[in-house]
This record gives structure tokens, sequence and C-alpha cells, in this order.
């Protein structure tokens, strides 16, 4: 078991994400409806809802979704300090919430699903260890998921009952696009420096 972790280490910065969204679910739902996005109240100076939303669940279902999404990133063990990955979080949380309040389709909004597409992207792009074809096949996956489910065809009925409230695709399209958008920024970079 030591050795498959010195072999395959894991980042902790996501494992404390899971457990902090976790011990949110836990405090119930007088915490989970101060922090979420009021998509009705259009937010009322209430700014920090943009970011806290991100962080609180509906349930155990949905809080245990999104923890396995955090193991999943900290299992690719993805470079770069943990505060470059909160700023990440920070900006796609406000994109994520912005669209939501711009498109105004729904009445409140929870969940980290919609910034855990973008993260897992990244993290993928950016593993320590996973061979580049695993990379570029699981954000080939992810981006696959996230066209699918734009599609007439994409139904989410089952994990809606699962969860206790419609998934919201609209934020898992907008992750996901923050994360190639990081992705195309630092290719671009790269590809800048070695000429």
């Amino acid at each position: 078991m030591i050795s498959f972790f010195q072999r395959y280490p894991i980042s902790l910065w996501p494992l404390i994400c899971a457990v902090f969204a976790l011990f949110l679910v836990a405090l119930g739902l007088d915490v989970r409806n101060a922090l979420r996005l009021d998509l009705q109240l259009e937010v009322q100076g209430q700014w920090w809802r943009l970011l806290t939303a991100h962080w609180v669940h509906l349930g155990w279902y949905h809080g245990l979704l999104n923890a396995g999404g955090f193991l999943l990133v900290a299992w690719m063990h993805p470079k770069g300090h943990w505060l470059k990955w909160v700023c990440f979080y920070i900006f796609t949380s406000i994109c994520i919430s912005s669209y939501l309040l711009f498109e105004n389709n729904l009445s409140s909004y929870v969940g980290a699903s919609g910034v855990l597409h973008g993260l897992l992207i990244l993290a993928a792009f950016y593993s320590r260890w996973l061979e580049l074809w695993r990379r570029a096949l699981m954000i080939l996956a992810i981006t696959g998921k996230l066209v699918w489910e734009q599609t007439p065809m994409y139904s989410d009925t089952s994990v809606s009952s699962l969860i206790g409230g419609n998934v919201a695709v609209d934020a898992h399209l907008i992750g996901g696009l923050c994360g190639l958008l990081i992705i195309l920024i630092t290719l671009t970079n790269n590809y800048t420096k070695s000429k």
C-alpha cells in the first residue's frame, strides 16, 4: 500500500475540499440556505453567495458525489501550488454564478460539480503521473460529456432523483470551458516562448 502511494502520490488540497464540502452538508439546511445562490433574489448585496453556493449541497448524496470528484482530482495529483487551484476555484465559481444570474432559468443553485468539471479537466492536463494519452483521454471524455449534456439525448432524471434536485448542466459547461480556457492560454504561452 505504501509503495502504491509512493509511485502514485495524491494531492492533499482536493481532500481538504471534499472534507469541507461534507462538513457543510453536515451543518444542515439552514447553512445551505444561507450560502446558496438564490437566483430569484438576484444576490441583493449578498455577493458571497457567488462563491459559497459552490461549496454547499442538496444533501448527502449530492455532497458525496462531488466529494468523489475531489478524490479523482487528488488521485490525478496535479502540478501547481494549492493557491493557484484555489484561485481557479474562485474564478470558475464567479463565472458560473454570473452566467446563472444572467440566464435566470433556475430559482437557486448549490453544488461543486460545475467547478469540478473545470478542475477535472485541468487536473488531467497538469497531472504529475498520468501518461500523455491518459491525460488526453480524460480531457476528451469530460469534454464529450459536456457536449452530450447540451443535447436533447441527455436526461438527468436518475441523477436528479438521487440528489434531490435538477442537474445544472450549464454550470458543468461553464466550469469545463473555464478549464479548457486555462489549457488554451497555457499552450499558447508555451508555443510563444518556444518561438
